[in-house]
């Protein structure tokens, strides 16, 4: 796997359409590279930093499609759309965690397609000019949108430009899925659920289109529940014979993860349980500092966004973390018991219930709340750990990822022939 950057755009001198736009010489980020002498599908993924379930999705389906396809992930928002866009990730986790009766509002706003379709109509001109290069340049045989922002804008851009790659979008969203991701247009829109299916097609996708596929997870978190605690925790350095309790606030880090770790802390001390804990502050270096610095009574460590998050799911017993629909899917396949903590208003919402719904886990936004649970399901032994875990496994379709790899490949292939 090579880590890169942007897409290099001194090959769009020579093209009339190019050169509306001048971008930095940065070349977009390839993960799997074609065999030598064979000719494999070129796929690009769409996504974004705000927040970490859609790089995780992105990553899922790149490493599905390994020997397969020549994969590159393209970041458009961040790194090509101008401003106030290209600030959008960075704005996501303060705005969610701190005003989320704002983020509500928006969430509203974008509940009806026709207003979602005219504000993407009113942005289009305003970003064309900036990443149709690194877009026409990459696009391939086909485009993977993970994002619902870069759904319907790039698919325009495409076709402005003349390019004929079949547009793909890979819902992320499984219950509540806001509109933005929803553009009839698209030649493919893939579902985690039957509820996601239900609103694309209130969006008008065209059931034709619609696919209920799961939602793609990394084969490293399936892989997890197979692993022995003990040993898990011995790989990362840990106490093996000492229960983790891992806290997470996705990608950005959000939620009050240091007042929920105090209060644990705090719980755990007067209910005489032993335990260790692991805070995913994700890209929040803030809050990783802060954790950092206190002196905690119990191990805690603080570790800020991890490239092998499966390798601590594996060693955890419990899972503390906002209703992230990719955390919860992979603690699903890691047979991982959640206490859910927060949730983020909107797509996020209907998460909780679901979760509950399913004997996965509990919604205790409270954190001493949160803390009671945690201890009462250590100090009472494995036995309710492992019932709530196996209702977990059932939330995940731990092959989403293949299944997803196959139907696009079949898809591409019969659009090739017909």
């Amino acid at each position: 796997m090579s880590i890169l950057g942007h897409n290099d755009a001194a090959s769009a001198c020579n093209d009339p359409l190019r050169q509306t736009m001048s971008v930095d010489a940065r070349p977009a980020e390839t993960i799997w590279t074609t065999s030598p002498g064979v000719r494999l599908p070129r796929v690009c993924i769409l996504l974004a930093n705000s927040g970490g379930g859609h790089r995780s999705v992105a990553l899922s389906l790149a490493e599905a499609l390994e020997g397969r396809a020549h994969v590159t992930l393209l970041n458009l928002l961040d790194e090509y759309a101008p401003f106030p866009w290209n600030r959008l990730s960075v704005l996501y986790g303060p705005w969610t965690d701190h005003a989320p009766v704002l983020w509500r509002l928006a969430y509203r706003f974008g509940a009806s397609r026709r207003r979602v379709a005219l504000s993407e109509r009113a942005v289009e001109p305003w970003v064309r000019a900036r990443v149709m290069v690194p877009l026409v340049e990459n696009a391939g045989d086909m485009v993977i949108s993970v994002h619902p922002i870069q759904t319907g804008v790039p698919l325009r851009i495409l076709r402005h430009a003349g390019s004929r790659a079949t547009f793909v979008t890979m819902v992320t969203d499984p219950i509540e899925p806001p509109l933005s991701w929803f553009c009839p247009d698209v030649d493919l829109c893939l579902v985690a659920t039957e509820q996601a299916r239900r609103t694309a097609e209130r969006a008008g996708v065209p059931a034709s289109k619609l696919h209920v596929v799961g939602m793609p997870v990394r084969q490293s978190f399936a892989a997890a529940s197979a692993t022995p605690k003990p040993d898990a925790r011995r790989r990362l350095g840990l106490a093996p014979d000492m229960p983790l309790i891992l806290l997470a606030g996705g990608g950005a880090g959000i939620g009050r993860l240091l007042e929920l770790t105090r209060v644990l802390v705090t719980e755990l001390r007067a209910a005489h349980v032993e335990a260790q804990l692991a805070v995913l502050t994700g890209h929040n270096a803030l809050l990783q500092s802060r954790i950092r610095a206190e002196d905690w009574s119990l191990p805690v460590y603080a570790l800020g966004f991890v490239d092998d998050p499966a390798a601590w799911f594996a060693a955890a017993d419990l899972l503390l973390t906002k209703a992230g629909p990719s955390t919860i899917y992979e603690a699903g396949c890691a047979g991982l018991p959640m206490i859910l903590t927060g949730f983020i208003p909107g797509q996020e919402t209907a998460n909780v219930t679901w979760v509950e719904e399913a004997g996965a886990g509990i919604y205790a936004p409270e954190p001493a709340q949160a803390a009671r649970i945690a201890a009462q399901w250590l100090s009472g032994g494995a036995a309710a750990r492992t019932i709530v875990a196996a209702h977990a496994r059932t939330l995940s379709r731990p092959d989403s990822a293949a299944v997803i790899a196959d139907l696009l490949l079949s898809f591409l292939n019969d659009r090739r022939t017909a």
